[in-house]
């Protein structure tokens, strides 16, 4: 990404290239499994845009965690690209025809029982 943006930007930012060679000093340093979990915490961040973007678009979205992923890895061959699994979106359209659940009330925690205000 670094390199793409000096690219597209023609310039290289200074304060940007100084965190860029932190990046590069530290992540090698770390364990593998441990740049994994910092990996699928990023990739979380990207997830949740995508689920918001899908349904600005008026895509429907399932994000699924409760997979295998070591089998979705064999399946997809990513372990050879160097890459894991950490979870799933399913994108696409609902048949309100066949969905049973499209004209059932949507049951929803309220804000008050998600969110934690701190004074």
């Amino acid at each position: 990404m670094f390199d793409l943006a000096n690219t597209l930007r023609g310039t290289v930012n200074e304060g940007w290239e100084n965190y860029r060679q932190m990046l590069l000093k530290s992540y090698p340093q770390k364990a593998a499994e441990e740049n994994f979990n910092h990996a699928a915490k990023q990739a979380y961040i990207a997830f949740s845009m995508a689920i918001a973007a899908a349904a600005f678009e008026g895509v429907d979205s399932t994000p699924i965690e409760g997979f295998d992923p070591n089998a979705l890895d064999e399946i997809l061959k990513l372990r050879e690209k160097g890459l894991r699994s950490c979870v799933i979106l399913t994108l696409g359209y609902r048949n309100a025809d066949k969905d049973w659940l499209v004209n059932l009330i949507k049951v929803r925690k309220s804000a008050d029982d998600l969110v934690t205000f701190i004074n």
